[in-house]
């Protein structure tokens, strides 16, 4: 069977046609496609921070030798594609990764082809009752209330500075019905410089985000929202705590192992190359 591999016309979804690609037979019939998406993000992955993703799918009704010819072609197709657009940014460390829940014929497929396996991580950790912390004089916590399309695109354009997966309005909906949801923004003798979400879900303290301004790392805000959190859930009786992290981002998985968090069980999967 003869596979075509083409460009679509037009740019699709706020990427490129040039990092798009679509597979056709010799009939037309759509048998998959690839795209590769690339970012820049100093935030969470601070040692790799250019980013290209890359995703390749195929069309459900293939069987499975076809599957996998198609699945090789548009992988070898984006990846071309994904080195190219490293070349732009030659002055950055860079990750060409892919990204899905958990599926070994995936990450065995990506694995076979280089990737080395990397995931997201399920952290816990135990609440001393005994703990408590008061907030150095200088830092102050705001409540951050959205309650318009303004306040919301307003807080998403600065979440989605920080964070590698965009926020979906969807999503933060639903965080909000949860019990004791709270999005907090820290300041330093009143200049933003750090914030969090947090809310309690299944009997368990959840910290959904946790952020500090690049330019005042180093500083010790990190460690004060995180001792901040610990009280604030002590003190609506919660004493257990979970937490999704990239296991890339070396410097927050270290910080939350500093204070008893342990890892659970590996979540998403995020195979990959550092160039």
């Amino acid at each position: 069977m003869s596979i075509k591999i083409i460009n679509p016309q037009e740019d699709q979804y706020g990427n490129s046609k040039e990092n798009i690609f679509l597979a056709f037979d010799e009939t037309e019939k759509f048998l998959g496609s690839s795209y590769a998406y690339s970012t820049i993000n100093f935030h969470q992955t601070h040692e790799t921070p250019y980013l290209i993703m890359i995703n390749v799918s195929c069309a459900d009704d293939l069987e499975l030798t076809l599957k996998n010819v198609v699945r090789q072609k548009l992988f070898d197709k984006v990846l071309s594609r994904a080195r190219e657009l490293r070349e732009q940014r030659a002055d950055l460390k860079a990750r060409i990764y892919a990204g899905f829940e958990y599926n070994r014929d995936k990450l065995d497929f990506y694995i076979t082809n280089g990737f080395d396996p990397d995931y997201s991580i399920i952290m816990e950790a135990d609440i001393p009752t005994s703990f408590t912390y008061t907030l150095p004089k200088n830092v102050r916590v705001q409540e951050l209330k959205i309650s318009s399309d303004k306040e919301f695109l307003e807080y998403k354009s600065m979440y989605d500075e920080i964070f590698v997966t965009p926020l979906d309005r969807d999503v933060f909906i639903e965080q909000e019905s949860e019990r004791h949801f709270k999005n907090l923004s820290f300041f330093s003798d009143d200049k933003l410089e750090g914030g969090c979400t947090i809310f309690e879900k299944d009997g368990l303290g959840y910290v959904e985000t946790l952020f500090v301004l690049p330019e005042k790392r180093g500083q010790g805000l990190s460690k004060c929202i995180v001792k901040y959190i610990l009280n604030y859930f002590l003190s609506i009786g919660i004493d257990k705590t979970r937490l999704e992290v990239w296991n890339l981002n070396k410097r927050a998985v270290k910080l939350y192992q500093s204070f008893g968090y342990h890892e659970m069980k590996k979540s998403l999967m995020f195979p990959g190359i550092t160039l």
